[in-house]
């Protein structure tokens, strides 16, 4: 490993100080993919996810200080140029926080509006989802569609639904409810979303609500997989061990282009995360705070 001096001739130094500001910026930086990757805040503003990113800036700079304190005072013992054995969990840990921070951030093109989002929270609120209910009559001559080679034999009516909200059961004309194999007849039972609570919202037979969660992030991991495992190895490949371990001593030139970098890819970000539009664009920013994790492993690779 190459010995690494400061202008001046100073060594890099390391405290308690620098490894408990650098450790929690590692652990706040993993939280806060975590959270972003668990959906922990539904829709913008991601409050709790930005929180955490802010936390990382804020130890980013703590460990910055405390190393350009460190270096000050004569607490390295060791021989210049070795900080000890390459610990490859760093390495893997980095690697990993690299990768799934990028794949976080793209899943933020598939995050609701933040209007949406309080839509759908109004509608838990009042019990909104799915139930059956019995046909009163059809409101219109029932739509035939016969089956094709893509699709079965359906029906598509308008249809008079009695519903049972809490103030009291009311008769509801829903348009356009698919049914299979026969148009329904009264007395009959059908599936339509509508809100017990809150007879002003809409009654309709396909209500179903996009939610951002651990279910639809491992979806959408699962069809990116070979994409997020390639990353992987990729980030594996060009962060070498010994490299990886010589960054827990701060060097300026390799650290701050770095930490500019993912401190530009979190501006970048927050017109998405906090639910507003720079110029007219939202996905655009967002798709160039996408680049910046990788962006940052080349540099860091590339002047270790």
């Amino acid at each position: 490993m190459r010995e690494v001096r400061l202008a001046g001739g100073f060594r890099p130094g390391r405290s308690v100080w620098t490894t408990l500001t650098g450790w929690c910026m590692v652990l706040s930086a993993t939280a806060a993919v975590g959270a972003a990757l668990w959906g922990v805040s539904p829709h913008p503003p991601l409050r709790t996810e930005l929180g955490l990113a802010g936390l990382t800036v804020v130890f980013a700079a703590l460990w910055v200080a405390a190393s350009y304190r460190a270096r000050l005072r004569p607490l390295d013992k060791r021989p210049a140029g070795d900080s000890g054995a390459a610990d490859p969990f760093l390495r893997w840990l980095l690697a990993t926080v690299i990768v799934l921070g990028t794949f976080a951030a793209l899943l933020q093109f598939a995050m609701v509006s933040a209007e949406y989002g309080r839509e759908t929270e109004r509608l838990k609120s009042v019990g909104y989802g799915p139930r059956e209910v019995p046909v009163v009559r059809s409101a219109g001559d029932p739509a035939h569609h016969p089956a094709s080679g893509d699709s079965d034999e359906y029906w598509v009516t308008d249809l008079v639904l009695r519903i049972p909200f809490d103030s009291g059961p009311r008769e509801v004309t829903v348009p356009a409810v698919y049914t299979r194999d026969a148009p329904p007849a009264p007395g009959t039972r059908v599936s339509v979303y509508y809100a017990p609570a809150d007879p002003g919202t809409e009654v309709t037979d396909d209500g179903q609500r996009m939610e951002p969660g651990p279910v639809m992030t491992g979806s959408i991991a699962l069809f990116a997989s070979p994409l997020i495992i390639f990353g992987y190895c990729g980030v594996l490949a060009v962060m070498e061990a010994e490299d990886v371990h010589a960054l827990r001593r701060f060097r300026p030139r390799v650290h701050l282009p770095a930490l500019g970098l993912l401190l530009t890819g979190l501006l970048l970000l927050l017109p998405k995360a906090q639910g507003f539009q720079v110029g007219g664009f939202d996905d655009l920013p967002l798709l160039a705070a996408c680049l910046t994790p990788a962006l940052a492993a080349v540099w860091i690779s590339r002047n270790s």
